[in-house]
């Protein structure tokens, strides 16, 4: 995970050096050098940050802890930290560093009001150590209020944006050519996504990004999403089981209208990347199988299965937490690969042999080729197949027999 400041225009004094650590990039090497240190985390990464604070604080070192997960348990973040920052940090990182240079810094900070979203100091950040390095953030949170989505426990279905103007800026500074956006839902606010990719057209670049599937009711909108430069949308679909639908309280969208909506993306020449989520209450093996071939059917050109995982701060977590059916709080667990509740309809094993089998399936020779024109649609193909080739090739070195639907009965 990052270690370091959040570090962003207007956050941290101009007048600090400031250095960021990328976990993912090179491990952190405790120093007493420091005199401020913040790290940020998600509930798979707490583990490593508390073990990071705790030996920075046995330096005698002042550690700030946020991100989602401190801000979901921001009492359980404190006892590894001399402070937390709940919420965003230009809501609550300006304060805590006037506190600290005043030696008052101690305690939980919480984000007032609705803070301005800043611009990211690219500069401290070294390029080549990454292979998709123009990420930028338009928008933070989402309206729409699913119980599984630590996004919702984070901003309570608020949604904001950033100035056009401002955005459009940074991706000239940057002189990008390809841009993911990192956002949860770049079409939480309609009026704001037509002004904003009115403008974006004229700047020529290409993107992909996430959005929910109610993009696709306005064909005026996804066609001004191609033009600005629109490759490809991921979409949270969760699952085509109305059931688990009203489970996850995705209510924005009905199971029948999903290939259509699809369809219309498809129209428009915009690639579909489908997220769905395994193991709500009404799934079992067969159900989980049926939303793998309604994502054939579909022919959404990439698929993920993140096991349903109850993160901190969701209602989600808070129902089965209070049904006793969480079986482990190592964070390091949570991580959407990896069974941490009871299922009610299946075992933990099953359900994660539905995950791996569900990429068998979709990434199989047959349904690739029955999807994807390898002519026109060449990266989706490769990716396609590096995903066959890769667990293929896993499972065989690992001499471990590759989940697969049809022996589900033996599972």
């Amino acid at each position: 995970m990052p270690l370091g400041l959040m570090v962003t225009a207007g956050v941290v004094p101009s007048h600090w050096q400031v250095e960021i650590v990328d976990e993912c990039i090179s491990p952190v090497s405790i120093t007493p050098d420091a005199d401020l240190i913040g790290i940020t985390a998600m509930t798979c990464q707490a583990v490593r940050a508390y073990e990071i604070a705790d030996a920075y604080r046995q330096l005698g070192k002042p550690v700030i802890l946020g991100g989602i997960h401190p801000s979901a348990l921001p009492d359980e973040a404190l006892a590894h930290a001399t402070a937390v920052a709940v919420g965003e940090a230009e809501g609550t990182l300006p304060q805590m560093l006037r506190d600290f240079e005043a030696g008052m810094l101690a305690g939980i900070y919480r984000t007032q009001g609705v803070p301005r979203i800043a611009t990211p100091r690219r500069d401290l950040l070294n390029r080549r150590d990454y292979l998709v390095n123009n990420c930028v953030q338009i928008s933070r949170g989402c309206p729409h209020r699913c119980r599984f989505c630590t996004t919702q426990a984070m901003y309570q279905g608020r949604y904001n944006t950033r100035p056009v103007d401002e955005i459009l800026q940074e991706l000239r500074d940057m002189n990008a050519k390809w841009v993911i956006f990192a956002d949860d839902n770049i079409f939480g606010n309609p009026p704001w996504s037509r002004e904003f990719f009115t403008k974006l057209t004229k700047l020529r670049i290409r993107w992909a990004g996430q959005a929910s599937i109610n993009v696709a009711r306005d064909r005026g909108l996804l066609a001004l999403m191609k033009r600005s430069g629109c490759m490809g949308v991921i979409l949270g679909l969760e699952s085509p089981s109305p059931a688990s639908l009203a489970e996850g309280n995705k209510t924005y969208c009905k199971p029948e209208d999903y290939i259509p909506l699809i369809q219309q993306i498809h129209a428009a020449h915009i690639g579909t990347w489908g997220s769905f989520i395994f193991g709500f209450d009404s799934d079992n093996v067969q159900t989980l199988q049926a939303a793998v071939k309604f994502a054939r059917k579909a022919k959404i050109g990439i698929t993920i299965y993140p096991i349903l995982t109850p993160y901190p701060g969701t209602p989600i977590y808070d129902e089965y937490s209070a049904a006793g059916r969480i079986l482990t709080r190592d964070w390091s667990r949570y991580t959407g690969a990896t069974v941490v509740f009871q299922p009610k309809q299946m075992t933990p094993r099953q359900l994660a042999n539905c995950q791996v089998a569900a990429f068998r399936e979709f990434n199989s020779w047959s349904s690739i080729l029955e999807r994807i024109n390898p002519l026109r649609q060449r990266a989706t193909f490769l990716v396609n197949l590096s995903m066959h080739l890769g667990f293929r090739h896993y499972y065989h070195r690992q001499k471990k027999n590759w989940p697969d639907f049809r022996d589900a009965e033996t599972w």
